[in-house]
C-alpha cells in the first residue's frame, strides 16, 4: 500500500474526493507496492480503487478512464533502495560533513531499480533480491541503466567494495537473457579501469549485442572532501588518452551498426581542453542527465531557435552558470546577444561547497549563485541552470528560490532549461 501525499486539483481523484492521507491499498485486487505500481497499475481503462481513508473507512471507487490519463494521486516518496557499495569516489561521501549545508536528501546512497527504470539512475545490481529480479522482468523495466565500471570482476570488486559487484557480466546476461536493454556507464577513474581495462571493458560490452543499448564514460568528479580517498582526478593527457580509446569503440560501432554507441560525457572533452562534439557525435541519444551531450544540445537549441526570440533591445541580462560553461557560455551569450539586442553578461562561477574540481552548474549553491549575480553588476534579469534546483525549488545548499528573488527585489531571477524558455516570453511582461 502506499499512502496519498496529495490530489491533482481537477483530476479523476480529485473528483471523486480522495483526501491526502488517505492509503491506496490495491488497483483491481493487485497490492499497490510503490508509486511504479501506481503507474503500471493505473494504466487501464476500467479500475476497482480499494482505498482506506484517514479515519479508518474503507472505500472502493469504480473508474472508468483514457488508458493513457493519470489518476491524479500523488504519493509520498517510496522507501529508497540503498546502495550496499564502498566506492572510493562516491559522491555522496564527497559531500560536505557536519550537517547543515545540503538537502538531506543528497546524504542518501540510493542504488535503486525502480529510479533507473523511472528516471535514469545508474545503479550497480548489486543489492538486487530474487523477488527483485523477478518484478524487473514481470515488469518489463527496460531500459535500465547499469553503472558498470569494469567488466573485469576484480577490477570491479575493488572498485566498488562489494564481492557482489564481481558478478557483473553474469547480472547482464541475465537481464539480457530476460529481455531487458541496458545503458552502461564507466566512471573513468584513473589507475584503476582507464587504459587497457577500459579498452577491454568497451570491447566486451560492445560484443554483448543490441541489448547493450549504449556505453558513456564518465570522468570520476571528486570534491575536497572526498579527494584523498578516491584516487585523484584524471588528467588532461589520461582524457586525451581515454578519448582515443572511446573513438576507436566508435569507428567500429559506425561501421558495424551505423551509430557511435560509445559517448564521452562533456567533461571529458573539456578536462582534455577540447570543445565537446556537434550533436551528430551523440546519434540523438537522450543521455544529458549524465552530462552525454549536453552542451551539444544546448548549444543546438540555442541555434536552431534564437532567431525566433522577441527583440530585448536595452535589457541586461545575465547568467550565472558553472565553470564547466568557460568555452561555451561566451558562445552562447554572443549568439543570444545578436538576436535579442540585449547585453549579456556570463559570469561562470567556482564552487564553494564542493571545490574548484566541481564546475557543473546544477550543483552550485544559494551562495554561489548569488555571488555570480553581485558580480554581473548592473542587470535587469538573471538567468541560471534550471538543474540547480530540486522539484521544491531549493538549491543544493536547501535555499529557496524565493530568498534569492528577495535580494535582488525589483529584478527577475528565473531558472532556465536552456535559455529560450526565458527569453521567449513577452517582452512588455518582463518589462512590467
Amino acid at each position: 500500500m502506499i499512502r496519498i501525499a496529495g490530489v491533482v486539483p481537477g483530476s479523476i481523484a480529485g473528483e471523486c474526493g480522495v483526501p491526502a492521507g488517505a492509503l491506496l491499498l490495491k488497483i483491481s485486487g493487485q497490492d499497490v507496492r510503490d508509486s511504479l505500481d501506481l503507474m503500471f497499475q493505473q494504466a487501464d481503462d476500467e479500475l476497482l480503487l480499494e482505498l482506506e481513508l484517514p479515519d479508518g473507512q474503507r472505500l472502493e471507487l469504480d473508474i472508468e478512464k483514457d488508458p493513457d490519463e493519470p489518476l491524479g494521486l500523488l504519493p509520498e516518496p517510496d522507501k529508497i533502495r540503498r546502495c550496499t557499495n564502498a566506492c572510493t569516489f562516491c559522491f555522496v561521501k564527497g559531500n560536505p560533513t557536519g550537517g547543515g549545508k545540503l538537502r538531506a536528501g543528497l546524504y542518501i546512497k540510493d542504488d535503486d531499480y525502480r529510479l533507473s527504470f523511472m528516471y535514469g539512475h545508474y545503479v550497480t545490481l548489486t543489492n538486487l533480491r530474487p523477488d527483485d529480479w523477478d518484478r524487473i522482468f514481470d515488469q518489463r523495466l527496460s531500459p535500465l541503466y547499469v553503472s558498470v565500471h569494469a567488466t573485469d570482476p576484480g577490477v570491479r570488486r575493488f572498485m566498488l567494495k562489494n564481492p557482489r559487484s564481481a558478478l557483473i557480466n553474469e547480472h547482464l546476461d541475465r537481464l539480457a537473457d530476460g529481455g531487458i536493454s541496458v545503458h552502461a556507464q564507466i566512471v573513468l577513474c584513473p589507475g584503476l579501469n582507464d587504459g587497457p581495462v577500459l579498452a577491454r571493458t568497451a570491447s566486451t560490452l560492445y560484443d554483448r549485442g543490441d541489448k547493450l543499448l549504449s556505453l558513456s564514460v564518465v570522468p570520476v568528479g571528486l570534491t575536497s572532501f572526498n579527494q584523498e580517498r578516491g584516487g585523484g582526478e584524471l588528467t588532461a593527457g589520461q582524457c586525451l588518452d581515454a578519448l582515443n580509446v572511446i573513438e576507436g569503440v566508435r569507428k567500429r560501432a559506425l561501421g558495424e551498426r551505423g551509430r557511435g554507441w560509445c559517448y564521452a560525457a562533456d567533461e571529458m572533452f573539456l578536462r582534455a581542453e577540447l570543445a565537446p562534439p556537434d550533436p551528430s557525435y551523440y546519434d540523438g541519444s537522450d543521455l544529458e542527465a549524465n552530462g552525454v551531450g549536453s552542451i551539444a544540445a544546448l548549444l543546438d537549441r540555442v541555434n536552431r531557435q534564437a532567431g525566433s526570440l522577441p527583440r530585448r533591445d536595452g535589457q541586461r541580462i545575465a547568467v550565472i552558470t558553472g565553470k564547466s560553461m568557460h568555452t561555451a557560455g561566451p558562445r552562447l551569450t554572443r549568439l543570444l546577444g545578436d538576436a535579442t539586442g540585449a547585453e549579456f553578461r556570463f559570469v561562470g562561477m567556482a564552487n564553494s561547497i564542493f571545490g574548484p574540481t566541481v564546475t557543473t552548474a546544477g550543483l552550485l549553491g544559494a551562495e554561489d549563485h548569488m555571488a555570480g549575480m553581485e558580480e554581473a553588476g548592473d542587470w535587469d534579469m538573471a538567468l541560471f541552470s534550471q538543474q540547480a534546483l530540486n522539484g521544491q525549488g531549493r538549491f543544493i545548499d536547501d535555499v529557496p528560490l524565493e530568498e534569492v528573488r528577495g535580494r535582488f527585489p525589483g529584478r527577475r531571477v528565473e531558472p532556465s532549461t536552456d535559455f529560450i524558455d526565458i527569453l521567449a516570453g513577452d517582452v512588455l511582461a518582463d518589462a512590467a
